[in-house]
């Protein structure tokens, strides 16, 4: 009790009181400034950030984890090598997000990045990834998705390891077709390993850091920011903390709204 209260209750509240005042962090005492935090996040870049934010969540938890229930389906098939497909969709998610945001900006490099070396062999002229707003928007979320995919797919392998071959079996004596059995024995099923796929994969989409900060910095013209690469710089590099920690409790009220959300579609009609 006394650990979860210094390290979680304590930080949750002392931020929750920050976000309605007005401090640098470092010099003097918070001043109260009421929810002109709050109002802050209606006007200017803010908006667009959230929207950002969203965009980058929804779309890349939805194609991750429909690509994620594919690929888990194929790889539990007898197929020869399947020990090495599964680790190599699950390296991505085992290296540190700087160093393949780091490799991903190679391909997207404005000059001597891979595609416009690519482009040049073709005869054709180069492009400016990095000007584009829908080209980086693009390229930040097939990157999440690339790098986040593994986790998902050994989720729902062992998930679909842990159904008995004899159902399948059973059903088919019955008549059962490939898409009977995907739709009534393993979507049902695999019901609770979905929910919780789905509430983590949106609550570590929403946390998108690296891949904004190292490819794109946000730009052009905030298209890319997200709340996240916001707040560390409201808190660090604008030193207001005020901010900082009003969008932070701004993206967990989000989060929370989203999980139970989920949770409640899923759970819906399920058999207790």
């Amino acid at each position: 009790l006394v650990y979860y209260s210094i390290f979680f209750l304590f930080p949750v509240v002392a931020n929750l009181y920050v976000s309605f005042t007005r401090w640098n962090g470092i010099q003097g005492a918070p001043q109260w400034v009421g929810l002109k935090n709050y109002r802050q996040y209606l006007t200017g870049p803010y908006p667009l950030i959230v929207f950002n934010t969203l965009l980058f969540a929804v779309v890349t938890l939805v194609v991750q984890t429909a690509l994620a229930f594919l690929i888990a389906v194929l790889l539990n098939q007898e197929v020869i090598g399947r020990g090495i497909y599964r680790a190599l969709f699950y390296i991505p998610t085992l290296t540190a997000a700087a160093v393949t945001a780091q490799v991903a900006f190679v391909f997207i490099s404005p000059f001597d990045g891979v595609l416009n070396a690519i482009l040049k062999m073709l005869g054709r002229p180069i492009v400016i990834w990095t000007i584009s707003a829908l080209w980086m928007r693009a390229f930040i979320i097939v990157y999440s998705i690339w790098r986040g995919v593994g986790g998902p797919v050994v989720l729902f392998l062992a998930a679909l390891q842990g159904i008995h071959r004899e159902i399948y079996e059973a059903a088919m004596v019955d008549g059962a077709t490939g898409r009977d059995l995907l739709r009534y024995i393993t979507v049902p099923l695999l019901r609770p390993m979905i929910i919780f796929v789905l509430v983590t994969g949106m609550i570590g989409s929403f946390q998108i850091f690296e891949s904004v900060m190292l490819i794109s910095k946000g730009g052009p013209a905030n298209k890319t920011n997200v709340m996240l690469l916001q707040i560390y710089n409201d808190a660090f590099v604008n030193t207001n903390m005020g901010l900082a920690s009003a969008g932070s409790v701004i993206m967990a009220i989000i989060l929370l709204w989203f999980s139970l959300t989920n949770m409640r579609i899923m759970s819906h009609g399920q058999v207790e």
